[in-house]
């Protein structure tokens, strides 16, 4: 029987990771509570050390978000660069619900922690998870 050529490999994402090339996952946090103010959640940065944030999602609201607002920022206190603004959740109704929150800034990041800065709290028990995808510059 003749060699079928080299054996291949699977993956629930196909694009090299290796490269700049792929909006890859940089971030996550679940469970965040947006029944407080101030920073709820520290983002640590996945195996990334330059990088540019070009999607930031909010979804797995635990109840509809009518009176939260939140931002995502390079350091505490909403402070540093901000990546997302502190704006209204109105449009977090529910579990089901991915919200993509426009990106202020996408420049080339280095800080190896982002901060979700809740500035208004939702007034009830209530938490989300966030995402955050970009580009890993790291390998140039």
């Amino acid at each position: 029987m003749a060699n079928p050529g080299p054996a291949t490999t699977v993956t629930i994402h196909p694009s090299n990771l290796a490269t700049n090339q792929a909006i890859r996952l940089l971030a996550v946090a679940t469970g965040v509570n947006v029944n407080a103010t101030g920073d709820q959640a520290v983002l640590p940065i996945l195996n990334s050390t330059n990088y540019s944030v070009s999607n930031v999602v909010f979804t797995n609201a635990s109840v509809s978000l009518s009176s939260a607002a939140a931002g995502l920022f390079t350091a505490p206190s909403a402070g540093g660069t901000g990546v997302v603004a502190n704006a209204a959740l109105s449009a977090m109704t529910g579990s089901t619900v991915v919200s993509q929150r426009t990106v202020a800034s996408t420049a080339i990041q280095t800080g190896q922690n982002l901060y979700l800065n809740v500035g208004t709290a939702q007034g009830a028990t209530a938490t989300m998870d966030v995402y955050v995808y970009g580009y890993d510059f790291s390998t140039y």
